[in-house]
């Protein structure tokens, strides 16, 4: 990742610090308010979201990392907690597998998390996957009180949705016993950051372009001068999009994990009607690039791969068609398919501007010229009476 001054460096060094790419946020896509999931799990009450800004606190953010299981889009993550990482460690292991999280008093070793709330189903799913059967949760006995949030409901829930997918075959948390005593080991600390030698050398290039800017401007830091140069609101030509982070895991695992016959598996394929226009406006802002857009001087076209849905529904309220259509996924082969071509029309260019339209039958210019011809013949009708 690119550090854009040092104090983001700084939160990157943090515990289990919360790493926000609003540009991903379908929010700032949309230009609409369609998702307040992020907020409306935080236990600290630290994030705001506008169809401009996803607003992080960081004076309340207590590192729990909640919100990124529950951001469809991916435009949350931690410096500390990565789903392949966390799994990785997981499989590596040769005993009974502890989990802490980081409230835990309890002695020995196991693995520590920031909090029981970052694990979803897709990610014990794709554990699961892994042969890993058995799971003991220590530090549940600190959640009524605990500043991150009490995560026994929502650990009742992944245990349901668990079971719907895979009944009595799905890994088994366990809460730890009172008076657990744990045999010494070594730990694993997953709520902490991880930085390699490059963002390392990147953190100290950060260090000392900030110095350098108080040197020649006293009085005005580095994130000062940057707000100077922000719009008033969010724009973009060109969306950056990327796999899920909890989703991807599941996905190279499917065939692996032990589904129940006839369950409703937890992706969406999505369809157009004919009255889609090959716009683009969503292959161009979805997230994940479930749905993709191309174009060349001959075609544009609009394809979609299951496997990177994560549902967010970003391209159903955008379309000025409503030409989405929406349908469950009851099979692994409609996931594993591959991409799909939704739609594909030809494109000519405008023989007046030279842009790039969609050419109807016997079309030369493009709709925009069109509109202006039109109004040129009305005005001289009425200059010529």
């Amino acid at each position: 990742m690119q550090f854009k001054d040092s104090k983001q460096a700084q939160d990157l060094l943090s515990l289990s610090g919360l790493i926000v790419d609003e540009e991903m946020c379908i929010n700032l896509r949309g230009r609409m308010m369609l998702c307040n999931k992020c907020h409306d799990h935080c236990p600290s009450e630290a994030l705001q979201l506008s169809i401009d800004a996803v607003d992080l606190d960081k004076e309340k953010c207590t590192g729990c990392n909640t919100c990124m299981s529950h951001c469809d889009a991916g435009a949350l993550r931690s410096s500390g907690f990565i789903p392949d990482r966390f799994l990785s460690t997981l499989s590596g292991m040769d005993e009974a597998i502890h989990l802490h999280c980081r409230a835990s008093q309890d002695k020995g070793g196991g693995i520590v998390i920031p909090c029981y709330q970052v694990l979803d189903a897709r990610l014990m799913a794709a554990a699961t996957a892994d042969g890993i059967t058995e799971i003991t949760l220590h530090g549940l006995e600190h959640c009524e009180s605990c500043e991150m949030g009490d995560a026994r409901v929502s650990l009742d829930e992944l245990k349901r949705e668990l079971r719907d997918w895979m009944g009595d075959q799905a890994v088994q948390l366990h809460r730890a016993k009172k008076q657990s005593r744990l045999s010494p080991g070594q730990r694993n600390f997953q709520d902490q950051a991880v930085m390699d030698r490059r963002s390392f050398l990147r953190f100290g290039g950060a260090r000392t372009a900030q110095a350098a800017a108080k040197w020649l401007v006293p009085g005005m830091t580095m994130e000062e001068e940057d707000e100077q140069d922000l719009l008033p609101f969010y724009q973009a030509d060109d969306f950056q999009q990327r796999p899920s982070f909890y989703l991807s895991p599941l996905v190279h695992r499917i065939r692996q994990v032990p589904w129940i016959q006839q369950v409703e598996l937890p992706w969406q394929v999505r369809t157009v009607t004919e009255s889609c226009t090959a716009c683009l406006s969503c292959g161009e802002r979805c997230p994940t690039g479930a749905l993709k857009s191309e174009q060349t001087n001959e075609h544009r076209s609009l394809s979609f791969d299951a496997a990177l849905c994560t549902d967010c529904q970003l391209c159903e309220s955008i379309c000025p068609e409503q030409a989405l259509v929406v349908q469950p996924v009851s099979s692994i082969e409609q996931v594993v398919a591959g991409r799909m071509v939704l739609n594909r029309v030809r494109q000519a260019s405008c023989v007046q501007c030279g842009s790039l339209f969609v050419a109807r039958t016997g079309e030369s210019i493009c709709q925009v010229c069109q509109n202006e011809q039109e109004l040129d013949d009305e005005w001289l009708d009425i200059l010529s009476g």
